[in-house]
């Protein structure tokens, strides 16, 4: 941690004593783990201090190398997915990384063939008026409604629940009525998580580094 900070402080003109300060209070007294990195990054930026990704990345390993270690060995474990069809399961959710300049991105999926269907940048991508707007636009544009529709518990998921239900509520399948809607983690939606991923290597990245 000491030469990741030094190095960093130097480069800032940021008296190292303030940052520690900052990390032992805000980081590792209450975070937990999977927060750590937003807390370092929000951590910055109230110090005034324009850190990039790597930066955050280094003074994440400084704390605690052997947590991260433990995480990366993790990294690559994978989960068994199946889909049916086109159409069968599609996967929504939001993007938050872009919020903190005002920009909310919410998409979704098919999970067969993993196309993009809808990705939209909002002011809110929690409301769930707007949400079931996505949700509505691809159901007119498409003129066919999934087997499954894969969410989160959100709040913002309400409308697009009830929407799914009722429009296969009169369907004679073994999926229709309440059981056309899977609910569950947002960390395990994979095929969502996938993109949002994508889109944080080749997009998003740049564009938090650079503001």
């Amino acid at each position: 941690m000491v030469l990741a900070l030094l190095l960093f402080c130097k480069a800032s003109a940021i008296p190292y004593p303030d940052i520690d300060a900052s990390l032992d209070e805000l980081v590792l007294r209450n975070a937990g783990y999977t927060n750590i990195g937003s807390i370092l990054w929000n951590v910055f930026r109230c110090l005034g201090i324009r850190a990039s990704q790597h930066t955050v990345r280094l003074v994440l390993k400084a704390i605690d190398g052997d947590g991260v270690l433990m995480r990366q060995r993790h990294r690559l474990t994978r989960r068994r997915y199946t889909s049916n069809g086109p159409s069968f399961c599609i996967h929504v959710d939001g993007y938050d990384k872009l919020k903190p300049f005002g920009i909310s991105v919410h998409g979704g999926i098919d999970g067969f063939s993993r196309k993009i269907l809808w990705l939209k940048a909002t002011s809110s991508n929690k409301n769930p008026r707007i949400v079931a707007g996505h949700f509505l636009e691809y159901l007119k544009t498409s003129k066919r409604v999934p087997r499954v529709v894969r969410m989160d518990a959100g709040t913002e998921n309400v409308i697009v629940e009830r929407i799914q239900i009722a429009l296969r509520s009169f369907h004679a399948d073994s999926m229709a009525g309440h059981r056309s809607v899977s609910i569950g983690r947002s960390t395990a939606n994979q095929k969502i998580e996938m993109l949002w991923s994508f889109l944080m290597q080749n997009f998003t990245t740049f564009w938090r580094n650079l503001f």
